[in-house]
């Protein structure tokens, strides 16, 4: 069994009317021996309170090395994410690490984990699952749980593993699924697991499976193992165009949560979006004021389009054509997407771009620094506009790589442990982390 180092434990009480309850907050450095120690090692630990309205309050400084730091009192029903800094004497961030979002009277008598990593890299989580499939199925149930499933190994492919991101460690005895998912868009606890042959809603809070019936225009199996595309309102887009085999496809599936005008679709009304041309291997994302982005993975099709929020069809942008398969998109801004990573037919690296919006006529991709290898089965998250974290798979082998790119150079982020055709995704911590091909978790927090 894996141990998880602990450097510190801090402790915290939770003020009421009529007693102090106090819990403790352990901080955790997963696999990773020298998070406080190597050089430059940090030299004082700061604990920050962040609420809903991303109001920050700072709980405790101290000096380090120490055993433990004494939080204050709270008042015990309001509910924060705790971020852990380590600082160099200039007040640099060399480590960093957050909880998941608490409510400080429920720690009464309980231990909850932080795990912190040094910024900029890769790190091991603690007591990973023992699981090493390839190219699963990731995503994020009720804030808080990593969920891992599907993937290529058909001894595996129907089993799943729940990561808990408030204890950092497996859940006991997943769910064994119904169907295995090619893609899952998630509300809330229910997710709607979709293979080539249908799809199957399953509340993961009660173990319970359901078959949906498809909207009459395209079939589930036009979109199954697309990627999923959120708006900040919470709608899901299965984007089957994204995905990097079977046909090529115009089909978006949309999940509205706030149409609740159908009971076969208990998670929110399901409907047909359609593309201006069929794509393979497009990458696609939200962008706010503008809508689903969907470019590249067509030699005949414009380079990128959007779905307005509240359309049915796509509208070209007024870019050429662009072929390439396997690449991720990220926004950047309001205006800006980035198009990362992917081959061209030629079996060359499409390179990194970014896609002007707001570009009327005659437009071209602006290219950013070229990945150091080119990679497919992409996914990219931005990074304040002016950085991105980029996962991808080298086409042949399988290995994967992770860089940190910009417009001027994109440098390679070493793995801890060699990965083959892993995934990634946006933790329930705001980490970045990437799973596949290994029994490991590792996690990526920017360094500021």
């Amino acid at each position: 069994m894996r141990s998880l180092p602990f450097l510190s434990i801090l402790a915290l009480a939770a003020v009421s009317c009529n007693s102090s309850p106090s819990g403790t907050i352990q901080i955790v450095t997963g696999e990773e021996t020298d998070t406080f120690s190597r050089s430059p090692a940090p030299t004082k630990l700061r604990i920050d309170a962040v609420d809903s309205g991303n109001n920050v309050t700072t709980l405790a400084t101290a000096t380090l090395p120490t055993d433990s730091v004494d939080l204050g009192t709270q008042d015990q029903t309001a509910v924060a994410t705790l971020e852990v800094f380590g600082l160099d004497d200039s007040g640099n961030q060399l480590v960093f690490g957050a909880s998941v979002p608490i409510e400080y009277g429920a720690l009464d008598g309980v231990t909850l984990p932080v795990f912190v990593q040094r910024s900029g890299e890769l790190a091991r989580m603690p007591s990973p699952p023992a699981d090493t499939r390839q190219s699963p199925t990731l995503t994020v149930i009720s804030g808080r749980f990593l969920f891992i499933g599907g993937g290529t190994d058909p001894n595996t492919s129907s089993s799943t593993d729940l990561y808990d991101f408030a204890q950092f460690a497996p859940l006991g005895s997943p769910p064994t699924l119904p169907r295995v998912p090619l893609s899952m868009p998630l509300v809330g606890t229910v997710g709607l697991l979709i293979d080539g042959q249908g799809a199957t809603y399953y509340d993961f809070s009660a173990s319970a499976g359901k078959d949906a019936p498809a909207p009459s225009g395209f079939t589930f199996a036009d979109v199954a193992g697309g990627t999923t595309v959120y708006s900040s309102d919470g709608t899901a887009y299965v984007v089957g165009a994204t995905r990097t085999t079977g046909a090529p496809t115009a089909a978006v599936l949309k999940i509205d949560p706030s149409d609740t005008s159908n009971a076969n679709y208990p998670t929110g009304n399901l409907s047909w979006l359609t593309l201006t041309a069929p794509r393979l291997g497009a990458g696609a994302t939200w962008v706010d004021g503008r809508g689903l982005v969907v470019g590249g993975g067509s030699a005949t099709a414009a380079g990128a389009e959007v779905v307005g929020a509240g359309q049915t069809t796509g509208s070209a942008l007024a870019y050429p054509p662009d072929a390439s398969a396997g690449a991720g998109m990220t926004a950047l801004d309001p205006q800006h997407v980035l198009l990362a990573g992917g081959m061209t037919p030629a079996a060359a690296d499409a390179g990194v771009r970014a896609i002007d919006l707001g570009c009327a006529a005659s437009c071209t991709t602006t290219p950013w620094a070229a990945l150091p290898t080119p990679v497919t089965s992409v996914a990219a998250f931005s990074i304040n506009g002016a950085r991105a974290f980029v996962v991808g798979n080298e086409p042949a082998s399988g290995k994967t790589h992770a860089f940190l790119v910009t417009s001027a150079a994109a440098t390679e982020v070493p793995t801890k442990v060699p990965h083959t055709n892993a995934g990634a995704v946006l933790s329930p911590v705001g980490s970045v982390v990437l799973f596949g091909g290994a029994n490991e978790i590792e996690s990526f927090t920017p360094s500021p």
